[in-house]
């Protein structure tokens, strides 16, 4: 009768290392993180500013026409990409910043938020196979990989997603191995989220159909609950593809091609570019103990898991690998949530080898070893591979917001003017509206890479702009497309000591080797037309003209 409360209590104990280790990681993840306005990745901010999109409009919500508001909002703020993306993380942080504040912190601390639910269903997926102290060294192999703690500490979507997704696997796993249909229900709701949150994740429905047909027994196909979540899924997947069709023009391009010098889709490089990657990825460690247990799983039935569990591990790696490679576009993060089976073979390889000990140390102090030791490669990974970043912006935002007068446009000319934009609108100085010099002298479609047209605006022209629309105060970046002839016209312009002054110079710092040297304020000294002609924007990757 006396063991039962101290085998309770020793469980208590270990789920409270497991969660502090997980908490304790995240939390020095999170202080590795550039979260001063400093983004050097250009969608990072982009997905900052959606969040503040979405509390606005939700605020706005009954106070009048809700496009018009997006429309107006997009004017001012021309760095939206609200619709070019799932908006389920953008309603997350929306929330965050309702409760928190707008920053960059708060919108690093959400990304990270989810960066510990992946851990912890990392965690209680391993969990069903191995003890606890294995299990944490698998979430520790899985979150400590490189390439992922990098695109952990920036406000992105993949981390969001693949936490949706690793939680959607303990779910269906959970179902394959005899658990009530509430679990493929659950399963399948998570993937959804997933793919509300980052399209990419599509690649675990097929893989969860081969685990499915693996099941023993009769065809689960004969299951009507089976069919009703996959009618669930799709039906709650068609907004999703009406947004897709209508706004995704660019991500379904790049999936073609982005015209970014990609590699054939049929050449040897393309096919072996992921494959060479996996070092960087999940470290050698996670590598070389994954492939062990391939190949005594492969050799030895008795290291295998369930029939219908490792075909559906199996069919996620190979599947996913399948997508990525097809996919014109690659990059190192990519196909990370594809990776997160290597994270558990590596631990089911630790377990067997633990195995071989003496019965009870297996169990005991050199399980612990083992997560110590996948807690120190994990914390190394962050301390190694430090984020990029480059910071400058929010100083020149906070001399902005000193100086412009209320409610006048600021216009924008530079490379990271995601960077600038969210600074602005988190800034105290919601008045103020930024102008996109880039969008007024070419016609670009995203990025420069993807062709440009410049539209020949010269020095009277633009100076027409900043009198028609009430521009002030002009932030510059002197090195930025200076080799397009409309860029000429503006420094043409800036050279006028009768239309403008150069009151500040700001120097840009980042941790890598950058384009981004200094920062550039001048006052307009013209009059300006009271009131000023509304902004416009042409979003040309989608063929859509705005104005208000």
């Amino acid at each position: 009768m006396s063991e039962a409360p101290t085998a309770s209590t020793a469980g208590r104990l270990t789920t409270l290392v497991v969660l502090a280790t997980l908490f304790a990681y995240t939390l020095w993840s999170y202080v590795h993180s550039p979260t001063a306005g400093d983004f050097a990745w250009s969608d990072a901010p982009r997905h900052a500013l959606n969040g503040i999109f979405v509390h606005d409009l939700a605020a706005h919500l009954g106070q009048g026409d809700p496009r018009g508001f997006a429309v107006d909002y997009y004017l001012r703020y021309p760095a939206l990409t609200i619709l070019f993306y799932p908006p389920l993380f953008s309603g997350v942080l929306a929330l965050a910043y309702k409760i928190f504040g707008f920053s960059h912190e708060v919108a690093q601390a959400t990304v990270m938020a989810f960066w510990l639910l992946l851990g912890l269903f990392t965690y209680l997926l391993a969990r069903r196979w191995m003890a606890a102290p294995l299990a944490l060294g698998s979430a520790l192999l899985l979150l400590g990989g490189p390439e992922l703690t990098i695109w952990a500490r920036q406000v992105m979507l993949d981390i969001p997603a693949y936490a949706l997704l690793v939680a959607s696997a303990w779910c269906f796993v959970g179902y394959l191995q005899g658990e009530r249909p509430g679990r493929l229900y659950a399963a399948a709701g998570l993937v959804v989220a997933a793919l509300y949150t980052k399209q990419t994740p599509l690649f675990v429905l097929p893989a969860m159909l081969l685990g499915l047909l693996a099941m023993p027994g009769p065809s689960p196909l004969r299951r009507r609950h089976v069919w009703l979540t996959a009618l669930l899924v799709l039906l709650a997947l068609i907004p999703l593809v009406v947004l897709q069709l209508k706004f995704g023009q660019i991500n379904t391009a790049s999936a073609g091609g982005s015209a970014r010098n990609d590699l054939s889709r049929w050449s040897l490089a393309a096919w072996t570019y992921y494959p060479e990657l996996l070092p960087s990825q999940v470290g050698w460690p996670t590598l070389v103990l994954s492939a062990i247990y391939l190949l005594g799983s492969a050799l030895w039935p008795a290291w295998r898991l369930p029939r219908a569990t490792m075909a559906f591990l199996l069919a996620w790696l190979a599947i996913g690998y399948l997508q990525f490679t097809y996919i014109m576009v690659r990059e190192p993060r990519h196909d990370l949530m594809v990776l997160m089976p290597l994270a558990l073979f590596a631990a089911l390889a630790l377990k067997q080898c633990l195995q071989a000990l003496p019965k009870g140390v297996a169990s005991g102090a050199a399980s612990w070893a083992a997560a110590l030791l996948c807690l120190a490669q994990a914390g190394l990974a962050v301390t190694t591979h430090p984020v990029q970043f480059v910071a400058g912006y929010r100083d020149a935002v906070d001399f902005v917001a000193q100086h412009a007068p209320r409610n006048s446009v600021v216009m924008f000319s530079g490379n990271r003017d995601g960077s600038f934009i969210f600074n602005v609108r988190a800034s105290s100085r919601a008045d103020l509206s930024v102008a996109r010099a880039d969008k007024m002298l070419f016609r670009v479609a995203i990025e420069r890479e993807r062709g440009i047209q410049d539209r020949g605006v010269t020095p009277e022209q633009l100076r027409q702009k900043f009198v028609d629309h009430g521009i002030r105060y002009l932030v510059y970046d002197p090195d930025f497309w200076q080799d397009l002839p409309s860029m000429g016209a503006l420094r043409t312009l800036l050279s006028d000591p009768a239309s403008f002054e150069l009151e500040k110079t700001l120097p840009l710092q980042a941790n890598f080797r950058s384009d981004d040297k200094r920062l550039q304020i001048y006052r307009f000294t013209g009059e300006l037309k009271d009131p000023p002609l509304p902004l416009s924007a042409e979003l040309v990757g989608v063929g859509v003209k705005l104005q208000k």
